[in-house]
């Protein structure tokens, strides 16, 4: 094994580290749960913890001896907050959804292996609580808001997805892994994913992908109404509203992340001339 090959395993193993931490919330996980989730040898998750706590990826609550990102990775995300805000730029189009649907909707990135809501918008505002509120966690396949985006990542990423929730969720769904490909299959012919809830019945899921431009999916939007609304006409009628919503929140994205890299080139020539910046012109 050459070096290159050893130093790019290391990077993946510590990578893997970091999204089994992003499951875990601010209490952070334990050793022990570290190595189960990601099926590395104990002592290489010890060392590459260890390392990881010293350039601050990753930290120990007070107290205990559980694991969990650090402040340097917050920091990090600020850096691109900018160009990636897709809350803010999705945020108008939640509101016409949920005003024109009299539902619920959602807007969804990945985060690891999770599916992480990122913002909500219900117009009924005595309506009984839903189960997933913003900043909640859902394991990516369960559920239309997560299988929307899931479903059109690459096979890769789809098997070590796979095998990793398989390994962290409840008993009973573990078996919707079992028929996830089905699943995936019939949510890329559909072009959406749908989905009763049972963890509270009476309601369905109806989400779609959000790509860039490369068709990579970025966010999910998704709308969560009574089962009994949800015959074909319905989902019909709410996968055109969700589809032309995406299409135009993707566009904007893309705009406003070339505008941003515009804004950074301008600046970077602006105070820095020399050395990895390169020369300044004029």
């Amino acid at each position: 094994m050459t070096s290159k090959t050893e130093g790019a395993q290391s990077i993946a193993r510590a990578a893997l580290l970091l999204r089994t931490l992003s499951t875990f919330g601010s209490l952070g996980a334990s050793l022990m749960q570290i190595t189960t989730l990601s099926e590395l040898p104990k002592t290489t998750v010890h060392r590459i913890l260890t390392a990881m706590m010293e350039e601050r990826l990753v930290e120990r609550p007070a107290g205990t001896r559980h694991y969990r990102l650090g402040s340097d990775i917050f920091a990090f995300g600020i850096s691109v907050r900018e160009s990636l805000d897709i809350k803010r730029l999705a945020r108008p189009s939640l509101e016409m959804l949920a005003s024109q649907t009299d539902a619920t909707v959602y807007l969804g990135v990945r985060s690891g292996y999770d599916m992480l809501c990122l913002d909500k918008v219900d117009v009924i505002s005595d309506r009984p609580s839903l189960l997933l509120q913003v900043n909640d966690r859902w394991p990516l396949g369960i559920g239309s808001f997560s299988l929307a985006m899931m479903a059109f990542l690459n096979e890769v990423e789809i098997n070590d997805i796979i095998q990793f929730n398989q390994r962290r969720v409840r008993n009973d769904d573990t078996m919707t892994y079992k028929h996830i490909q089905r699943s995936i299959q019939k949510t890329r012919r559909n072009g959406f994913a749908k989905r009763t809830m049972r963890s509270y019945h009476g309601l369905s899921g109806v989400a779609v992908p959000v790509f860039d431009e490369r068709r990579y999916p970025i966010a999910s939007l998704c709308v969560v109404s009574e089962a009994r609304h949800m015959n074909s006409a319905y989902v019909v009628h709410i996968t055109q509203k969700l589809k032309h919503e995406a299409a135009m929140i993707s566009k904007i994205y893309e705009s406003e992340r070339l505008q941003q890299q515009q804004n950074e080139k301008w600046r970077t020539a602006v105070f820095f001339n020399t050395g990895v910046y390169g020369q300044a012109s004029g």
